[in-house]
């Protein structure tokens, strides 16, 4: 049954009103779901053999030719977002008062579903969900579409994977101005819209960043930050009141999480983060770059016991041409990268270094002492967004049909193409690091077991027991940085090295591998790299002629020799 103060007609007659437009090649089975704006159903297509998620948008809210142009209008904009964190919407269609849009049936529940079921979610899901959002978002902004409804619910969550999609882009605005809602008609939902939009002036962009901190906040602390008994008190908090403080509700959380949650949660929104990028570069570490925009404030919190440098980017008030760029990160464990004069490389000091073990597969032994002249070394796996600036080129294919997310790690690239794209992109001397450079970086010269230390931890690196079932965003494991700042060595991906595989000297032979092969050592691990086989020591090998279907696992980070002492 509909609810009677939906305004919607009976979910029955909505039924069968819909597999009327719909036709014979779609049977509609059941709803699965209604609310103030419509009825979802599920829907199978007999020709392609798929389910589809179909919403039913109310007829009360189609009022003229005017509003069912820009309805239209706003679905086709929709239908371009191709992105893997959002609901694929594949037509829309409408028959007489009827509207409604066709969407991919994700098997899995709703974010709202598991906040409602576990509570408090444990951090490290917390940041994972966080980015991958952040990144749709950001994604959907860039090409003029604002989400508006952005809450749990409307976040699904892929039963056989755990990704996160963003769906219901059914009410979004478009940067023209237009949208499917009345003018002076308030949307979304109370628990999650930002001050501006409550004071009534409206919103861009940033308000969807708010929804998302609102949505990020509710995954650590298990609930709003504002509750009430009526949406209206609801509201009035959000314009009277500071959220509650998360370093009191997750103390467990990482600091730099609640940080960039509470740069969401920004009233202000000139001092709030002005794009879903900012917000995955802050979670990774980086300096958040945004445009012409000034950037949310990551401020220092004195009353905590652990000081930290967060990354800060001030932009000067109206009518000054400076904007003032400060980005340090001070943690225990997590220095900031060794400048190099390279963006995003990192120094590593020329000296001894301890490679290989004693212990271990034979293929890692025996430990043995190497010297390594001074080097630079990328300090995350080179993205599908940096390899696709080189595909524009022209110099080489893309490793993909469809483009995925851009902040993944880029894989299924050749050791010649990774080499390629090193020379390219580190003029004149850009390179794969040698195995020895790599384990360097890795161990550092007090011989690491892992590049945080010497005891594993499950949260510094995306490997088995991370059940991501796919590599995460590049950086999304900060905690295993090493000291001279290089992240994810272990596990997401195997990495290309240019070294030759051969036998440790004092080694025993490697079966079944014939003298001069020519494979390539990979190193590193990937995502489904068991936790007791993930260290710096453990080495693989493939021949440099392997399919791209077979580089599915492996990807890959520059070096370069250390630039010159300045005279």
């Amino acid at each position: 049954m509909s609810d009677p103060g939906s305004g919607l007609p009976p979910v029955d007659e909505l039924a069968a009103k819909l597999q009327d437009a719909l036709g014979d090649a779609y049977v509609v089975e059941k709803p699965l779901g209604a609310g103030g704006f419509a009825v979802v159903y599920l829907v199978r297509d007999l020709n392609l053999k798929r389910k589809l998620a179909i919403k039913v948008l109310s007829p009360d809210l189609i009022t003229s030719k005017t509003v069912l142009e820009r309805f239209r209008r706003e679905a086709e904009t929709v239908a371009q977002l191709s992105h893997p964190n959002i609901v694929p919407l594949h037509f829309i269609g409408h028959k007489d008062d009827l509207f409604y849009l066709a969407m991919t049936c994700v098997e899995g529940g709703s974010l709202a579903d598991r906040i409602e079921r576990e509570g408090a979610l444990p951090h490290q899901d917390v940041d994972r969900i966080l980015r991958e959002v952040a990144g749709a978002l950001d994604y959907a902004h860039k090409r003029g579409v604002i989400h508006r409804d952005i809450k749990p619910h409307n976040v699904l969550i892929e039963a056989e994977t755990g990704r996160s999609l963003v769906t219901d882009f059914g009410i979004a605005r478009t940067a023209d101005g237009g949208s499917l809602t009345a003018t002076g008609m308030l949307v979304g939902t109370p628990a999650y819209l930002s001050p501006e939009q409550v004071a009534g002036e409206g919103g861009d962009h940033r308000a969807d960043i708010y929804a998302l901190g609102i949505v990020a906040y509710e995954m650590l602390a298990g609930e709003p930050p504002f509750t009430g008994a009526t949406p209206t008190m609801v509201l009035m908090k959000r314009l009277a009141e500071a959220p509650p403080p998360l370093e009191k509700r997750r103390p467990d959380a990482p600091a730099l999480l609640r940080d960039v949650i509470d740069g969401m949660l920004a009233t202000d929104p000139a001092l709030r983060f002005q794009s879903g990028g900012d917000v995955v570069r802050t979670l990774s570490g980086a300096i958040p770059v945004t445009g012409g925009h000034a950037t949310a404030e990551i401020l220092l919190r004195g009353k905590r016991k652990r000081r930290r440098l967060q990354g800060l980017v001030l932009l000067g008030a109206a009518g000054l041409t400076v904007a003032i760029v400060a980005a340090v990160m001070l943690l225990s464990k997590a220095p900031a990268p060794v400048a190099t004069g390279r963006p995003g490389m990192a120094e590593i000091a020329g000296g001894n270094y301890t490679i290989g073990s004693d212990e271990g597969p034979s293929l890692a032994r025996p430990a043995h002492a190497v010297t390594v002249a001074p080097f630079a070394i990328g300090i995350r796996e080179v993205t599908v967004g940096e390899y696709a600036a080189f595909v524009a080129t022209g110099q080489v294919s893309a490793p993909w049909s469809t483009p995925p997310d851009s902040l993944l790690p880029v894989t299924g690239v050749s050791f010649g193409e990774a080499m390629n794209y090193c020379g390219w992109k580190l003029v004149p001397d850009g390179r794969l690091p040698t195995e020895a450079e790599w384990e360097a970086a890795a161990r550092g010269s007090a011989g690491r077991r892992y590049p945080w230390g010497i005891n594993w931890d499950p949260a510094a690196a995306n490997t088995e027991s991370a059940r991501r079932a796919g590599p995460a965003p590049v950086g999304s494991y900060p905690r295993g940085r090493t000291p001279e700042g290089v992240l994810d060595l272990i596990g997401n991906v195997w990495e290309w090295t240019m070294t030759p595989i051969a036998p440790y000297p004092g080694g025993a032979p490697i079966p079944n591998l014939t003298a001069n092969a020519g494979y390539y050592v990979i190193r590193g691990g990937a995502y489904n790299t068991p936790d007791s086989t993930a260290s710096t020591v453990t080495r693989g090998y493939l021949p440099p002629s392997t399919a791209r279907s077979g580089l599915d696992k492996t990807g890959f980070r520059c070096a370069m020799p250390s630039p010159s002492p300045t005279p």
